[in-house]
């Protein structure tokens, strides 16, 4: 029986094939799992699985870069599945020839799962039979015919005719082609001999309704331009245009310059235009370095505000925040609710100045929790979501301020890029607000009392508020005093204790007006109390009861 790994950062994904699967009837044993790079990296080197399946993308180490330390430091032809999500489904399988056996997408179906191990373990049979097993992998050449023939068959006299050694090369794979599809050969690989080589992946936003005829003339543009250049060849790569080129791309002076030329070339067919460029390479092998590099790039393009060309240096920033991050998100689960006070407040008070503070922490702190496109537009759903609702039920006509607004939570998941679902955010809710300025300094005075008559019962810290008008909370304290001649925990505490008056009047339980009037504590209410009304709560509504519902006082 041979030995599996699965490596996926989902537990349930990892829990799920481990029972789901009958791996002894398939001829293998789970020797353990993983649920990151480093750690598959660590557990392989402990256990020397010959199989592991391993998620295409993950934080911090992809699962190609898994794949390609481990058949960097050894020598056996170890075998790998790859799990692909939709969205990377078509790339992996088209552009990926890291010589893995297989390509599953999630969810994974038990039929296909179980069929593809019994062909691994047959594969693996049949290398150790053969004395194959031990051999070096070929991987290197794997890849860049995985990469390049689907173009060279199809592209190869439009992309690279004026180039004379690609041209040449072009004619010799077409012969071949012809020849040699009787004996199941492919086409030769055409001859690179370039001193560096470059990955360029493009993102071109093209409307729905036209995406193939539009992909296919700006695909058609491409070709045109590198047969002009007599360098390049262009190929897809799932959602994505690729350009396997000559060094270009160095600097940012380049990357500006390269981006203007080709949205000049291809306006008539795409909205916007990202680019991300992998570091240039001396080698063919080192191509698919080249290539991962583009593409974790381009799986951030919702991080940048606008069309550019992303560089192996925004690469280098983005993840080493990820890597400071990871770890981190169980102990920030609370950030929605916590920026969703901050809003209603904002809202509440219709402060513009400090619903833009908010939006705009959100928008520096977010990408830093939530590694992922989708995870950074729920986070803000989210906040958007109770920062509403909390809002509209202190209203009239809460479901009507529901149906106004609700656009505002529905539209988070329309915006290509996180510089857009804060803009328009921005904007809904400076409307929403009607643009007004708190002002001066008793204007804002007020709004301190009257939000404090209005939300007595909630958690109210000065801190909060000197957050919502932009103060130093030590300086806004002593605003406060100034106006009102009390501290503001001994105004607070002062309208809650009025209001218990009023509760325990009517005969309600200590506790029960302890809650309503923003205590926490049952018996810090009864020393805040008998502080403010020289009884303890409970003595005070026996008197109010016996002297037929007022105090006596």
């Amino acid at each position: 029986m041979y030995k599996a790994m699965i490596v996926d950062d989902e537990p349930a994904i990892r829990e799920g094939l481990s029972s789901i699967i009958d791996w002894g009837d398939c001829g293998f044993r789970i020797v353990d799992t993983a649920g990151n790079g480093r750690e598959a990296l660590d557990k392989f080197g402990e256990h020397r699985p010959e199989l592991v399946i391993v998620d295409i993308r993950m934080p911090g180490m992809s699962g190609l870069e898994v794949i390609r330390s481990i058949r960097e430091k050894n020598g056996e032809p170890y075998h790998f599945l790859i799990l692909s999500g939709y969205a990377d489904f078509d790339y992996a399988r088209q552009a990926m020839g890291f010589g893995v056996d297989g390509y599953l997408l999630k969810p994974v179906d038990e039929e296909e799962m179980t069929s593809e191990l019994k062909r691994v373990r047959q594969n693996i049979e049949d290398e150790k039979e053969d004395g194959k097993w031990g051999s070096p992998p070929s991987h290197e050449r794997n890849w860049i015919e995985a990469l390049l023939f689907p173009v060279h068959r199809e592209h190869a006299r439009n992309a690279v005719e004026s180039s004379d050694n690609l041209h040449r090369a072009s004619k010799q794979a077409e012969h071949q082609s012809g020849n040699g599809k009787k004996h199941g050969q492919q086409p030769a690989l055409p001859e690179l001999d370039w001193s560096s080589y470059q990955v360029i992946l493009l993102d071109l936003r093209i409307p729905d309704w036209d995406r193939q005829a539009r992909q296919s003339a700006a695909k058609q543009r491409l070709t045109e331009l590198c047969h002009e250049q007599g360098r390049g060849i262009v190929f897809e790569a799932g959602i994505y245009m690729g350009l396997l080129l000559p060094a270009t791309l160095k600097t940012e002076k380049d990357a500006v310059q390269l981006l203007a030329a080709w949205r000049q070339e291809l306006k008539a067919w795409a909205t916007e235009i990202y680019v991300a460029a992998g570091d240039p390479v001396a080698s063919l092998s080192d191509i698919p370095r080249s290539f991962e590099q583009a593409l974790r790039l381009l799986e951030r393009t919702f991080l940048f505000r606008a069309e550019r060309v992303m560089l192996s240096g925004d690469l280098h920033k983005l993840e080493t925040v990820e890597t400071e991050m990871s770890g981190t998100s169980d102990s920030v689960t609370d950030d929605p609710l916590r920026y969703a006070e901050k809003l209603y407040y904002a809202l509440d008070m219709a402060n513009s100045e400090a619903a833009t503070r908010v939006i705009k922490e959100m928008e520096g702190q977010f990408p830093r929790i939530y590694r992922t496109e989708s995870a950074i537009k729920a986070a803000f759903a989210q906040t958007f979501t109770l920062a509403l609702n909390k809002y509209a039920a202190g209203q009239d006509h809460s479901r009507t301020v529901l149906e106004e607004h609700s656009s505002f939570i529905t539209d988070v998941y329309a915006y290509s890029t996180l510089g857009e679902l804060v803009d328009h955010s921005l904007e809904h809710v400076l409307q929403w607000i009607g643009q007004t300025d708190p002002g001066g300094k008793d204007i804002i005075m007020k709004q301190m009392i009257d939000f404090i008559h209005s939300h007595y019962d909630e958690n109210l810290r000065l801190e909060l508020l000197a957050d919502m008008f932009n103060y130093n909370s030590g300086y806004l304290g002593k605003l406060f005093k100034s106006h009102t001649g009390e501290a503001f925990n001994a105004y607070l505490d002062k309208v809650r204790i009025e209001r218990a008056r009023e509760l325990l009047a009517q005969g309600i339980k200590v506790h029960q007006v302890a809650e309503r009037v923003g205590y926490a504590n049952a018996d810090y209410f009864h020393s805040k109390f008998k502080k403010y009304a020289g009884m303890s709560p409970s003595s005070y509504r026996n008197r109010v009861q016996k002297n037929g519902g007022t105090d006596g006082c």
